[in-house]
């Protein structure tokens, strides 16, 4: 089946359950910009290993192809939806896109010969529970009926334990109220405690993400809830989640400590919650999940008096970040401090916040003085050293590093008495040399001095000219041997320096890639390639500061 060009919602979900599934495919049409959804589907069990592209919308299958990966066999119609219907019930690795109105029906008449073989079968039906009839259900069946059996013996005994309990004089049951830990009295239920920071507009959504993620853990019989507190920091498309999960449990430590990994996953379980209600990107910058014993309060508030003091590099630079990358951006920080100190910036104190975990937000707060230079451009040196270093710690780190805020507290410095008395000597002197050459009749000095300057800008320029276009070359070489849908073969990169613009002019040629459906086409190939051409093109133009323009683009391809 053929995909269309949209990004996926979710990648790599495990549903255990069929119902996680259903649960996943109602959630996202909940959004009532989607119409329609494509799922990719993988699973396995003893026989065979099944690749399922699944096209729904609101109500009903549209189309589905099974790939059987052992046997190499494709199929559709009545076959894929039996085929469906019994893969459902085992784990299932998912991955989900959704449908606009328009992108639902080209999927359609892209797909048009799978579509018309398909049974229209509704939602429901599909997901109606039926059994797995094979010898080992049925053997474990069988298994569980004994159990069940010897439980209930167990529970006929009980009555009669009650009863002697009952015969016991009356004194005996009021002492237990002082003594045991048990008889302190409990809350109502547990206290959720959300803060929202830069957006209260999203605090409703993380409440509804709190009261999923308690839902779950009440299902674990052996944990009762305290305490859940959540703290949201939004940035740009994303939000920045710190979840704290404290509860007591009657077993013993290596239990709780099973327990406490069961509650992570839970609170890991229901972040795409978030990105559907409020569209942002969840980071789990941090969380914590402690399960105590009844008498381990105490330890408990001692653990909350620690506080997280932000790591000091040197006595004027301050680094904010996780604890997996600080050494890193603590590093990155000193050179940071340098590279803006040789710019003309005296720096007197730098904090360095780092957001998030598998990716970061760099956040810089500089205090200082700066001399020779306005503010304006004191903030564009900056703003390019720290996207420079950014890309060097990304390919470090092999995670994706972006600039998000940068915050200058700058004073201009004063000019000395001596250097101001040379200043007003100087336009004095330019003053007298003006009327002097009007007297003499030279008018078009001006233009000649315009001239000379606008020559040695352009010969400024040149010399960074050649820098830029071998970057220009190196990164599109790297960019063109990661796209999905080709194979990068070979490239010619030439320019021309024109009217004060580099003109960028490339030929290149790439292969066509076979995925699992099928060869993608020509125009989808030329869009990755474009994209990536112009990304290229764009970010050396604001970091060399040269004007690059993209004039002629050859693609070929096979």
């Amino acid at each position: 089946m053929q995909l269309p060009n949209v990004i996926p919602l979710e990648e790599n979900i495990v549903c255990t359950k069929k119902q996680e599934l259903l649960d996943l495919i109602y959630n996202t049409f909940s959004n009532p910009e989607f119409k329609g959804l494509f799922l990719k589907i993988f699973t396995k069990d003893e026989k065979e290993k099944y690749y399922a592209i699944i096209l729904l919308d609101r109500k009903k299958l549209l189309a589905a192809q099974i790939d059987l990966l052992g046997s190499k066999r494709k199929l559709i119609g009545d076959d894929s939806t039996e085929i469906l219907k019994k893969i459902i019930n085992y784990p299932l690795v998912v991955d989900l896109y959704g449908l606009d109105e328009i992108s639902l029906k080209l999927s359609i008449t892209d797909n048009l010969e799978i579509y018309n073989a398909t049974p229209k079968v509704e939602l429901e039906k599909i997901f109606v529970e039926n059994r797995i009839e094979s010898v080992e259900v049925i053997e474990k069946e069988k298994l569980l009926e004994k159990v069940l059996e010897k439980k209930e013996k167990e529970e006929l005994k009980e009555p009669e334990i009650e009863e002697t309990k009952k015969a016991l004089p009356k004194k005996e049951e009021k002492k237990p109220s002082e003594k045991s830990p048990k008889a302190k009295e409990k809350p109502s239920g547990p206290e959720i405690e959300v803060k929202v920071v830069g957006g209260e507009i999203f605090k409703p959504v993380l409440q509804t993400y709190a009261e999923e993620v308690l839902k779950e853990i009440k299902s674990l019989n052996e944990v009762s809830v305290e305490k859940v507190g959540i703290t949201g920091e939004v940035g740009s498309g994303v939000i920045y989640l710190h979840v704290n999960i404290h509860g007591t449990s009657e077993g013993d430590r290596s239990s709780r400590e099973v327990l406490e990994r069961r509650v992570l996953y839970f609170v890991n379980k229901h972040l795409p919650i978030i990105w559907r209600k409020a569209g942002l990107k969840p980071i789990l910058s941090n969380a914590q999940a402690k399960i105590t014993a009844l008498g381990e309060e105490e330890e408990e508030e001692k653990e909350k008096e620690k506080a997280v003091v932000p790591r000091k590099v040197e006595s004027n630079i301050i680094v904010e970040a996780h604890e997996s990358v600080k050494p890193y951006f603590s590093a990155y920080a000193r050179v940071i401090f340098k590279d803006i100190q040789s710019a003309g910036i005296d720096i007197e104190k730098m904090l360095l916040d780092i957001k998030g975990r598998s990716e970061h937000e760099i956040n810089l707060t500089l205090w200082g003085k700066v001399s020779g230079i306005s503010k304006e451009e004191a903030k564009r040196v900056v703003n390019r050293l720290l996207r420079n270093h950014a890309r060097e710690i990304g390919r470090a780190l092999n995670k994706y590093v972006t600039v998000h805020r940068v915050e200058l507290h700058l004073e201009e410095e004063e000019v000395s008495s001596k250097a101001k008395e040379i200043i007003s000597k100087k336009e004095e002197l330019e003053k007298e040399i003006e009327k002097l050459l009007k007297e003499a009749g030279v008018e078009e000095l001006s233009y000649i001095t315009e001239e000379k300057k606008r020559e040695a800008e352009e010969a400024l320029l040149k010399t960074k000219i050649k820098p830029a276009i071998e970057e220009i070359r190196r990164r599109l070489q790297k960019e063109f041997t990661e796209l999905p849908n080709s194979m990068f073969r070979w490239m010619n990169l030439g320019w021309e320096f024109k009217d004060g613009v580099v003109m960028v002019d490339l030929e290149a040629s790439f292969d066509k890639r076979n995925t699992l459906l099928g060869i993608v086409s020509d125009e989808r190939v030329r869009e990755d390639i474009m994209r990536s051409l112009e990304k290229v093109i764009k970010e050396v133009s604001t970091d060399q500061n040269i004007p690059i323009k993209l004039r002629n683009a050859e693609i070929k391809i096979r």
